[in-house]
């Protein structure tokens, strides 16, 4: 009997240390976040794998406080951006992902495997998009769901992508992130306007800002690599 009291009480410790030592690594996660350590790739990425970890309790707790988990993930996706960034910037082979809802309502663009095959006929804003897209050497894909991207990924024009710029929603760039660091490829998010299944934006300048950003990046990257003549 006394062995098993014993028993209960190195699993009550166990449980108290563990709790403890979670709440200090969620804590210091959410310093990083909130600190101009988040601009640092190691601790952005060290503090965004932790939240990854802990994403469902803090789902519950951002819903329960907050009665709104958004602010969590616009956190979760800037952290991942600052991680991946140095990462990105050295990929050679990038596409787009962008979401639907952004499609005009009266859009006759037919969908294939690979999504909606933008006619560029100028009713959304996915005209200017593709155009800026494909300025900075980007295959735009706007995909109706997440089961397009296998799809997209095996095409002969997106075969071998290493880097994927993400447009979408804080949540959805966040679980898209996680999807595709599965498959081992580098991630960069753009947020919408807004959240919605229809009728939303982006803010081209910001956009295209971002492009013209990560290709001097990359170029600079490319000049300093190139060989002595």
């Amino acid at each position: 009997m006394y062995d098993q009291i014993g028993m209960y009480d190195q699993i009550g410790k166990f449980l108290v240390i563990t709790a403890l030592l979670s709440l200090l690594l969620i804590s210091a996660a959410f310093y990083v976040s909130r600190t101009r350590l988040q601009n640092n790739s190691f601790f952005a990425y060290w503090a965004a794998r932790t939240m990854d970890f802990f994403y469902k309790p803090l789902l519950a707790l951002y819903i329960f406080v907050y009665k709104n988990p958004d602010k969590l993930h616009e956190r979760m996706a800037v952290l991942k951006n600052n991680a991946q960034r140095s990462k990105f910037k050295l990929s050679q082979n990038r596409i787009i992902l962008a979401p639907h809802c952004m499609r005009h309502p009266e859009c006759r663009a037919r969908t294939t495997r690979t999504g909606i095959q933008c006619t560029s006929c100028g009713k959304c804003s996915f005209s200017e998009i593709k155009k800026i897209s494909e300025a900075h050497g980007y295959k735009l894909y706007i995909i109706t769901g997440s089961s397009f991207v296998k799809h997209i990924l095996k095409h002969p024009e997106a075969k071998g992508a290493d880097g994927v710029l993400a447009i979408g929603c804080y949540y959805e760039i966040n679980k898209g992130m996680r999807e595709l660091k599965k498959k081992k490829l580098t991630t960069y998010g753009v947020p919408l306007l807004s959240n919605g299944c229809f009728n939303t934006k982006i803010d081209l300048k910001i956009f295209e800002q971002q492009l013209i950003a990560l290709d001097s990046e990359q170029q600079a990257v490319s000049s300093n690599t190139l060989p002595m003549a």
